[in-house]
């Protein structure tokens, strides 16, 4: 099987879009946290309550920014299939290519109204540190295995994604 390369969307409206809403968030967040006592409304009743609704929400949406800024400016942010494994440019984690020998088995997983595919290795070992192990800790008890791939950053649809690598790995398992 010679390399299949998917490489990246390069429609930014969406993340753009995210981006100037979670700015909105933090610009509002920051004029409740100057001022609370003027937000002070039947759902937050205290002050503190409204001091502490702004900070969670300025920090959760720099968080936001962070990633998507991070998503967006990757460089090397491609998909690679080929005979040794898969090579995820999209990923935060430090181990971007997972080896064909070390999959256990690939599901298709529907979760929160997206496809996603989904590589369960035989050995998690959490070698990450700071944001990506939050990230992969995330990934591993929300979807059962912290290495999902989904094609919405991909120029290709999520059935020839889908077909790309159960493909590879199928072909994979025959020659072993």
């Amino acid at each position: 099987m010679k390399a299949i390369i998917l490489e990246r969307n390069k429609n930014y409206l969406r993340p753009i879009l995210s981006l100037i809403i979670i700015i909105l968030v933090v610009y509002f967040g920051v004029i409740f946290f100057l001022n609370p006592t003027k937000h002070i409304s039947f759902l937050l009743r205290t002050k503190e309550s409204v001091v502490v609704f702004s900070m969670f929400g300025i920090i959760f949406s720099l968080l936001g920014i962070f990633i998507i800024l991070k998503s967006i400016l990757r460089k090397n942010a491609f998909l690679k299939v080929d005979n040794e494994g898969i090579y995820d440019g999209f990923s935060f984690y430090n181990n971007k290519y997972i080896k064909w020998e070390e999959v256990k088995r690939i599901e298709t997983i529907r979760h929160n109204y997206n496809n996603y595919i989904a590589i369960f290795i035989n050995k998690s070992l959490n070698k990450e540190n700071g944001l990506s192990y939050i990230l992969y800790k995330i990934n591993e008890l929300s979807m059962g295995t912290p290495y999902i791939i989904s094609s919405g950053y991909l120029k290709c649809s999520f059935k020839d994604l889908e077909k790309t690598i159960n493909d590879a790995f199928l072909e994979h398992k025959k020659k072993r």
